[in-house]
């Protein structure tokens, strides 16, 4: 089919080239319009997820994380809330015996946890062993990061380990509890497929931090970082290859590392019996440091509580109680101060045999607050004796004022877990004929959700327990209970041999 001859330049008249003119002034008037619309409608998408809580984007951001970067799972709701039993280990232990049991990681369809010097793969559902990876020795050091594909890393002996003995405080004298962690030196580090329970690999640690047994490790993209006391290092998450390592003898000296979204190095300088603190905004992959911070006169204890927004708790009393956290901004200056004070928050930061930096698990931090719990409280009415309600307290990163409270039910305190997305997902504890759950609560509207009604157990944990003694795991759909030692004492044979380390929950749906 032919439609003639193109026509030529000749044949355009002014009045075409006007018509031309106008056409296009209406083409980009029309564009501008789009354009400034969806501007706006981006805009108000923006603050209808910060007023909304933006689950969708947030899952949207979740989704969208690289395999080696830190796991950020936004959690949904199950179709039924009735749980029940999906996982579960129990050991064998001799009489009088202990032995450490830190680590406890759930990735897809697997809930890993270690025993001495093994980790574990339990398929969810089925409890059956999927897999076992052994080492050379207990396990030293884990961290609780897990990467997106599945990978966690672990400190472990390079050879079996001398038996243990009491363990001593900073005086020197024995005390009077066993310590769990092997004595002998922790000198390599190795990063396990959770799904598999393949040793990607295991490397030494540098040579001068082959006698440590205090040894701190952690995560964050693509990186993992291990630290001794007398220096640290850090690896290629996929290969094994190190990356950077501080052996020098400096005036200050690296004490552990906060891994997850970010780096953070906590330092000690001077002398040791009166040490000043500082913290590092630490470049995963070249080690340089980006911005410091100086912890003031007086400081006795500091932890690192989140790397990204940075949040340290700190103390000045001897003990080491926690009495101040500090939220910082992303220069590394101070931004407000949360007062902990009276003992009445459960931070968890004070963990007894523990070399980490990277721990107050009481204390979960988001983007813009961060949630603690208060303790329970004793009343007595009627000559019996009940557990005054708790609350779980939102702080604002920003002013260090506490925002909103959710209150718990009689007898059933609240513990929070982690954040999923902008909401925070906690704990509750049974109470009667009450069971325990796992709920979700909105820091914007302050509503409660239900996610898992636990079936009755009488191993489940109570508030008093979880600074030492468990880990609680919660994991697309399924919460995991792990021990983080495991202990049978003299005489208990009424209790068999057998010892709980792990027991998971899922919805029955």
């Amino acid at each position: 089919m032919s439609f003639g001859p193109p026509p030529s330049p000749s044949q355009y008249t002014q009045s075409t080239l006007a018509v031309g003119a106008r056409k296009r002034r209406r083409t980009v008037l029309v564009l501008g319009v789009v354009l400034a619309l969806t501007a706006t409608l981006f805009a108000g998408g923006w603050a209808l997820w910060s007023l909304t809580g933006g689950e969708d984007s947030a899952q949207a951001a979740a989704a969208q994380q690289p395999p080696d970067a830190i796991r950020e799972t936004v959690e949904t709701v199950p179709k039924t809330p009735e749980g029940e039993l999906a996982v579960g280990w129990t050991e064998e232990l001799k009489e009088g015996r202990t032995a450490s049991t830190k680590g406890t990681w759930v990735s897809g369809s697997i809930a890993a946890k270690s025993f001495a010097d093994v980790i574990r793969g339990m398929e969810i559902g089925t409890a059956e062993q999927k897999w076992e990876t052994r080492f050379a020795g207990p396990l030293c050091a884990v961290t609780r990061h897990v990467s997106v594909d599945g990978r966690t890393a672990v400190a472990v002996p390079g050879k079996r380990p001398a038996k243990s003995g009491r363990a001593k405080g900073k005086s020197g004298r024995a005390k009077g509890k066993k310590d769990p962690q092997p004595r002998t030196p922790c000198d390599r580090l190795a990063v396990v497929d959770i799904d598999t329970g393949k040793k990607l690999w295991e490397k030494p640690l540098p040579a001068e931090g082959g006698g440590s047994t205090d040894v701190n490790v952690t995560m964050t993209r693509g990186t993992v970082v291990a630290t001794w006391g007398r220096g640290s290092a850090a690896y290629d998450m996929t290969t094994g290859k190190r990356l950077w390592s501080d052996v020098k003898v400096r005036s200050c000296t690296d004490v552990g590392f906060a891994g997850g979204r970010g780096l953070l190095a906590l330092q000690t300088c001077g002398d040791s019996a009166d040490p000043r603190f500082r913290v590092q905004k630490v470049s995963p992959r070249t080690g340089k440091t980006e911005w410091t911070y100086r912890v003031a006169e007086g400081i006795n204890s500091v932890y690192l509580a989140s790397s990204e927004p940075p949040v340290i708790a700190v103390s000045t009393g001897e003990e080491g109680t926690i009495e101040y956290l500090h939220s910082l901004d992303d220069r590394g200056r101070h931004r407000a101060t949360i007062t902990l004070t009276d003992r009445r928050y459960v931070h968890n930061c004070d963990e007894t045999f523990s070399a980490e930096v990277e721990r107050c698990s009481g204390v979960v931090v988001g983007r813009r607050q961060l949630y603690v719990a208060t303790e329970p409280r004793d009343m007595f009415e009627a000559g019996l004796s009940k557990k005054k309600p708790n609350e779980i307290v939102a702080f604002d990163l920003r002013t260090g004022k506490a925002v909103r409270t959710f209150d718990a039910k009689p007898d059933r305190p609240m513990y929070p877990v982690r954040m999923s997305g902008d909401k925070v997902i906690a704990y509750r504890e049974s109470a009667g004929t009450a069971l325990s759950s796992m709920v979700r609560l909105d820091p914007v509207t302050g509503k409660e959700r239900l996610l898992l009604i636990l079936p009755d157990s009488s191993d489940r944990p109570s508030m008093d327990m979880f600074a030492d003694d468990f880990d609680i795991v919660y994991e697309r759909g399924t919460v995991v209970f792990g021990k983080k030692e495991a202990q049978r004492q003299t005489g208990e044979q009424d209790e068999g041999p057998k010892v709980s380390l792990m027991d998971g929950y899922r919805s029955s749906g």
